[in-house]
């Protein structure tokens, strides 16, 4: 039963029109009642139109109130209300408020406010972005990390990109985990890495966003490579859902364990660093070709150098990098033998 001014909201997409909200009536006062409606459009969108039927008719948009009253007797229900929409494909919401009221004291009444919703809804509902790049969906992202970083943190922000409001979860699956190590979500809360669904749901609004999200991964200290999905998905249409895969790179990448090349990187510095960012390096006698390189959260290289000494100090220009995290690699013929991360903050 609706209280006196509730309110009801009607969610459609513009392939249906009309809209037909249905109301049963009922009289539970102590004497027959003569029932009449009025409607007020509150709000229409342009090259819309509301109207209702009552009794045997169905009124035209231009009419406001019913002309005839139905007599609804004590205890006893009318069904042949309805509150019409026409849209006529044109989305957004319109508001129009319904008040059923007896013809002999029209102060005895009833109000009911129905906002009609009309929008398309995307077959994707989900935007995911880490370090202001969007991800796509089955997109592969590599991370390399220096073993001193542990636990490895990886921060996203899921927005909302449909017109309806979408409840949120985040699953985990771990491809493949070198041994001894742990992947675990955060989605509003972190979770143990047993938790591979995360048990509550967060409800975005449209266009709203969400930056709780965090794919973390515990090494101990063991290098390699390990992969772990993540998929976002919407808990009332699991259809709806957006999967990317991290592949945490812990070490010396492609390099045998037992005799990894002893090129030296240092900090970088300082960090967080706004204009500039320092860090030393040396390389073996035996070094080939040699560069740095800088990545972002997505592995996308945004900035490389080649060495021509052995040793020395860099000093880079981030003045145009957007703040975040990047990761700065000294690569040896094609092979980054050290990698180590810094903050870009303003």
């Amino acid at each position: 039963m609706l209280e006196n001014d509730s309110e009801i909201v009607v969610f459609n997409t513009p392939d249906l029109d009309p809209i037909e909200v249905p109301l049963i009536v009922s009289n539970f006062g102590s004497n027959d009642l003569q029932v009449k409606v009025k409607k007020y459009d509150l709000s229409l969108i342009e090259n819309t139109a509301s109207n209702f039927c009552w009794g045997e008719f169905c009124y035209p948009s231009d009419v406001f109130e019913s002309p005839q009253a139905i007599m609804i007797p004590v205890g006893g229900s009318e069904t042949s209300f309805h509150g019409d929409y026409k849209h006529l494909s044109n989305e957004g919401i319109s508001r129009v408020r319904f008040t059923f009221f007896d013809e002999n004291n029209p102060v005895d009444s009833t109000s009911v406010i129905v906002e009609y919703q009309i929008y398309t809804i995307n077959d994707l509902s989900f935007e995911v972005t880490m370090d202001d790049q969007i991800v796509n969906n089955n997109q592969q992202l590599s991370v390399l990390i220096d073993p001193a970083t542990d636990p490895v943190e990886i921060m996203g922000k899921i927005k909302n990109t449909n017109n309806i409001d979408v409840s949120v979860k985040v699953k985990k699956y771990d491809l493949s985990l070198v041994e001894n190590t742990s992947s675990n979500i955060c989605w509003g809360v972190c979770y143990p890495p047993q938790v591979f669904d995360t048990p509550d749901a967060i409800v975005l609004a449209p266009g709203a966003s969400d930056d709780s999200f965090r794919g973390d991964y515990k090494h101990n200290g063991n290098q390699g490579t390990s992969s772990v999905m993540f998929t976002v998905y919407n808990t009332e249409n699991v259809n709806d859902s957006l999967s990317f895969v991290i592949h945490y790179q812990i070490g010396y990448l492609g390099l045998d364990d037992k005799e990894p090349i002893k090129a030296k990187l240092s900090n970088a510095f300082p960090n967080p660093a706004s204009g500039q960012v320092n860090f030393e390096y040396s390389l073996p006698a035996s070094a080939g070709k040699a560069q740095v390189k800088i990545t972002n959260l997505l592995g996308t290289t945004v900035y490389s150098e080649p060495l021509d000494k052995m040793d020395g100090k860099i000093t880079i220009d981030i003045s145009n990098f957007n703040d975040g995290i990047y990761f700065y690699s000294l690569m040896l013929n094609n092979t980054a033998t050290a990698t180590r991360k810094f903050i870009v903050k303003r």
